[in-house]
């Protein structure tokens, strides 16, 4: 990682206010291993999150922040114009929240910087913590310890979180915690101007089906059509490698189908052109592809559909019966008894 510039504003409002007080600093941070290492584990976050709201970011003449970053962008992405940018960007939020009663402050963390050789905007709103740690001292030539109250930065429940990165297509990322609350959640993409929104999780679903329409590959190895519990298994590893967890239709038939173009094929006939900027997918539908867990009346199961085609596991629809093939687990089992 490589951090360019770094700034935080504070907006203090309370939930149910409509006053606010917007603080706006006059300098960026100064660009030390702890500000790389906080820009990291915020970034971060995006990669483990699996399900996130993607899109693309409005045209400059469409809305105030989209305008704002393209001025920021045509001067050359100067320090002082970053500086105006942020500050600009906070007075437009603070002007939308107004009307936002149930919204809170926090920190507004601006961060541009460079990662796996592309340059990324990220916007993160950051609160404080009540939290407790042992303060030291030493009297008479004794240790001492007491429990000392502090405030600190809660970086595991961002508030919001959002990306931006250069270029075309679905270039804008959000997390939103504040899931139940519409209003609350919904303030964020309006203000950043997030067009055409959709989760990762409807995205991969719509391609997924997309994909169970197509002819099974040919395994690489054997040459003949690989089986469905393989096909599923490579496609979540394929996912899992690629950068920012982002699959395109013209990669995905490369490298599954060489030169013949099966998904774009079909996606034509459909009309359908909603993955054609690419998407980030969603790892934990890709994962259920192939990875199958039940539980009830307290007996928990966790297989794959390797397992069902090995015939591991056998399940008897008609008895209601599922039968594991598995000394190994039986002595597990009797052993604990």
């Amino acid at each position: 990682m490589y951090l360019h510039y770094l700034i935080v504003h504070q907006l203090r409002k309370e939930a149910g206010d409509t006053q606010m007080e917007l603080r706006l600093s006059q300098k960026t941070l100064v660009l030390d291993q702890a500000a790389t290492e906080l820009i990291t584990r915020l970034d971060q976050l995006f990669e483990r999150k699996n399900d996130i709201l993607q899109g693309y970011l409005a045209e400059p003449d469409e809305a105030l922040f989209p305008g704002l970053y393209q001025s920021w962008l045509d001067d050359g992405r100067q320090k002082e114009a970053f500086i105006r940018f942020s500050q600009d960007s906070m007075r437009a939020l603070a002007q939308l929240l107004t009307s936002v009663s149930g919204a809170k402050g926090g920190y507004m963390l601006f961060a541009d910087y460079t990662l796996e050789e592309e340059r990324r905007i990220g916007i993160f709103l950051i609160r404080e913590q009540d939290g407790l740690m042992f303060g030291q001292a030493v009297e008479d030539h004794d240790q001492k310890f007491s429990l000392e109250a502090v405030r600190y930065l809660d970086l595991d429940h961002l508030a919001m979180a959002g990306r931006i990165f250069s270029g075309a297509g679905r270039n804008v990322q959000l997390i939103r915690h504040a899931r139940t609350q519409t209003q609350i959640s919904q303030y964020f993409g309006d203000w950043l101007g997030l067009m055409k929104a959709e989760s990762s999780t409807e995205l991969t679903y719509n391609f997924m089906e997309a994909v169970r329409e197509l002819p099974l590959p040919k395994d690489p190895e054997s040459g003949f059509a690989m089986e469905e519990a393989d096909f599923n298994k490579a496609l979540m590893q394929y996912a899992n490698k690629q950068p920012q967890q982002t699959i395109r239709v013209d990669d995905f038939d490369q490298f599954f189908y060489g030169d013949e173009k099966p998904l774009r094929a079909y996606l034509s006939e459909q009309s359908e052109d909603e993955f054609d900027d690419g998407f980030r997918a969603d790892r934990s539908l890709l994962r259920k592809a192939f990875y199958l867990r039940a539980s009830d009346q307290g007996v928990s199961i966790s297989l794959n559909k390797e397992h069902l085609r090995q015939n591991v596991v056998e399940i008897d629809e008609e008895a209601g019966r599922i039968t594991i093939h598995s000394p190994q687990l039986a002595d597990l089992l009797k052993g604990q008894l």
